[in-house]
Order: structure tokens, then sequence, then C-alpha cells
């Protein structure tokens, strides 16, 4: 899948904070039809700053704008997207 069609299917799921790993912020999420949808933003310390995360906050792929997106049924990869 391309960002387009990543962002037009799953732009609205929302998602929780999850992680933080080097400079990285983790978010999960599950859809109506039990996907489950992982996104992270970050990846150095200068962009990682600019970041404010609040764990209880909800957000989207559209409101996150990440570098890297995983969408997964059960053990079967859907999608996988990354910026670099």
């Amino acid at each position: 899948m391309t960002k387009e069609q990543i962002y037009e299917k799953y732009g609205d799921v929302k998602l929780k904070f999850s992680n933080y790993y080097k400079f990285s912020f983790g978010f999960t999420g599950t859809t109506e039809d039990g996907e489950s949808v992982y996104a992270s933003i970050g990846g150095t310390s200068d962009e990682i700053y600019r970041l404010d995360v609040d764990a209880d906050t909800e957000k989207t792929i559209k409101t996150l704008d990440p570098n890297f997106i995983n969408i997964t049924k059960g053990k079967q990869n859907i999608a996988d997207w990354n910026e670099w």
C-alpha cells in the first residue's frame, strides 16, 4: 500500500501512545475490523523534541503524520510504510 492509500483507509483510526524507544514515539490502535495499527514518529534527537505527547490523548495517523506505519491482522502483515 502507498502512503496515500494507508491515509485514506486508516487515517482516522484512533491511536494511543504505547512506547518510546531511541527518539521514536510509538502509537497503537485497532480498526473496527480487528486490524492492529502501529505508527511511530521521531527518529533523531532534533526531531523528537518538537513533538508534544500526552499519554491520555488519542491521535490518528492524519494528526501524527508518522514516519513509520504498520498494519497487521493476526499474523498477517497488511501494510508497511516508512519514509526512509
